[in-house]
């Protein structure tokens, strides 16, 4: 199984805590967040991740070029950014010809893979996102589904008008690589804000696969402390 970890954001909230260093490099309980992304994707059973790279990338790619383990790395520099879109396009032929994962490389979770995957396999959509029910919605993307879980809308941060919970982006994607495909190539997308609502216009099927515990997103300095406080856990604290 493949797997694209998004890295190439330039992370400029964090710069205030962290500014010699890229986003997925920064240091949660002793190793950098990109160790252990790549710790969780091999422990969850992929074998081939790719890493794009932009801001310090050279730094990136020092890493990558240290890593032991038995994944096969490989990153894609992004001589300007292309958005979590248009970044999975520009990589798209490292990623093969099956269905494969997508994580943001902000976000902190020890959700099982297994279960996305065979719920994608099973109804096949164009893409499968994991989400999140909770009612702290601030600064966060949030999805309108159906009583099936189908996709309808998505609400891009701050235009949710949910008045007690919501579903929450994930960020972590089941995609079909004809879906990526049809993405044109070197042009910045977002998924939330451009590709999803397009493929939704398009009348393709996204479905939504409900994780059991929320996710940890560190990509503010205020979340990064508190994954610092919690790195031994194991797990991101209930919304």
């Amino acid at each position: 199984m493949n797997a694209m970890l998004l890295a190439a954001g330039a992370g400029t909230r964090l710069r205030s805590v962290e500014p010699d260093v890229p986003k997925i490099l920064v240091d949660i309980g002793g190793e950098p967040l990109l160790a252990r992304q790549l710790r969780y994707l091999e422990d969850q059973g992929v074998s081939r991740v790719v890493v794009n790279a932009h801001y310090l990338a050279d730094q990136v790619l020092d890493f990558v070029s240290d890593h032991n383990g038995s994944l096969d790395l490989t990153v894609v520099i992004e001589r300007e950014l292309l958005g979590t879109a248009g970044g999975v396009r520009n990589a798209l032929p490292e990623l093969g010809d099956d269905p494969f994962i997508v994580l943001y490389g902000d976000v902190l979770t020890d959700e099982p893979l297994a279960p996305i995957l065979d719920r994608h396999s099973l109804r096949r959509p164009a893409a499968t996102l994991a989400a999140y029910e909770s009612a702290d919605i601030e600064g966060k993307g949030t999805i309108d589904v159906d009583r099936s879980d189908a996709v309808t809308a998505f609400n891009e941060k701050g235009t949710s008008t949910a008045s007690d919970s919501a579903l929450i982006n994930a960020g972590i994607y089941v995609l079909q690589p004809s879906f990526i495909g049809q993405i044109p190539e070197g042009v910045a997308l977002d998924f939330g804000h451009d590709v999803f609502p397009a493929a939704l216009a398009r009348n393709e099927r996204l479905a939504i696969y409900r994780l059991t515990t929320p996710v940890l997103d560190v990509g503010t300095p205020a979340a990064l402390e508190l994954a610092r406080e919690e790195h031994g856990t194991g797990k991101p604290r209930p919304a």
